[in-house]
């Protein structure tokens, strides 16, 4: 009895190995000892000899931690099976989503890290071709391609998207390297970027938080896509006096916003909130010199009554 109390059955592998095999534990595991020794040990033990352990107490501490340490593990596989079985549901509850969307939202989600390390001006060409396949992807998502005896309508039909004047304006970017004449897509895209991301993304983090605030607030930041075009348009304008930009660049910036200003409606509402701004900071500011202003409003005459011809 006393080799058996002497026994280091917490430092012996093959008798921690055995332990983990007996399931549910028992309260008290002497007896599982006893068998054990027994059997592996010395087959001449005693098995109901009274055990004459020195530290009963700390055997039981030992048993004591053991169990929390099993429980422990067993929680934790609990809630892994558990989290493993919410993205089982959340992954059959998604929508099919068609294989040319999902090659759009890919895209336009790319198009973000390809705009900011694409510095060279030459580099800006691969990135509008880019823009413009996307563009050409979210109008067969929106209506499809065309029937043989309604080309009319489905002309009159895709002339009215933001992002067929997308292209229009995409065009004109071959003309113009400069990072500030990309914004108004990189707005738009990012829209579509956040509304795909929010399909496929089924893990509740920082990125979907973001996604999910673009787009309940899409409509604010179309506006101020369409108000930048305009900015842009202004810019061109004063940029010819300051040889910043050409003629020819106004008139392309220009032939975009003529062209949504007739076929988008929620244009007019940027156009009216540019005729304050351009009022109260430009044209109508006491600040400037009065010839300044003079000038400001016989421009902004003009571009009312260019825009007033469609």
């Amino acid at each position: 009895m006393e080799a058996y109390s002497k026994f280091d059955f917490d430092g012996n592998e093959n008798f921690q190995q055995y332990l983990l095999n007996v399931y549910p534990l028992p309260p008290n595991i002497d007896k599982i000892k006893r068998k054990w020794y027994k059997k592996y040990i010395d087959p001449e033990f005693d098995i109901n000899t009274e055990s004459q352990n020195p530290n009963p107490n700390t055997q039981s501490q030992k048993q004591e931690n053991y169990q929390q340490s099993q429980q422990s593990q067993q929680s934790q596989q609990q809630q892994q099976q558990q989290q493993q079985q919410q993205q089982q549901q959340y992954r059959q509850q998604l929508p099919s989503i068609p294989i040319l969307t999902v090659i759009e939202g890919i895209l336009k989600v790319l198009y973000f890290p390809a705009l900011l390390f694409l510095f060279s001006p030459q580099l800006y060409k691969f990135l509008n071709f880019g823009s413009i396949f996307i563009c050409l992807l979210a109008i067969h998502r929106l209506q499809g391609l065309p029937n043989r005896n309604n080309y009319k309508d489905y002309i009159l039909k895709i002339i009215q998207l933001e992002f067929t004047s997308n292209i229009f304006y995409i065009v004109s970017l071959f003309t113009i390297d400069s990072f500030a004449f990309q914004m108004p897509i990189a707005l738009h895209f990012l829209v579509g970027a956040a509304e795909f991301w929010t399909q496929i993304n089924p893990q509740q983090g920082i990125s979907l938080k973001i996604a999910r605030y673009i787009k309940n607030n899409r409509s604010e930041v179309i506006l101020t896509k369409q108000k930048i075009e305009i900015y842009l348009f202004l810019y061109c304008v004063f940029g010819i006096f300051l040889k910043k930009t050409s003629f020819m660049h106004a008139i392309i910036i220009f032939q975009n916003v003529l062209l949504k200003t007739k076929f988008n409606k929620n244009m007019k509402n940027a156009q009216a909130y540019i005729r304050v701004w351009y009022a109260d900071k430009l044209s109508e500011n006491t600040k400037l010199p009065e010839g300044v202003r003079k000038i400001l409003k016989i421009i902004w005459r003009g571009y009312e009554k260019l825009i007033s011809l469609i």
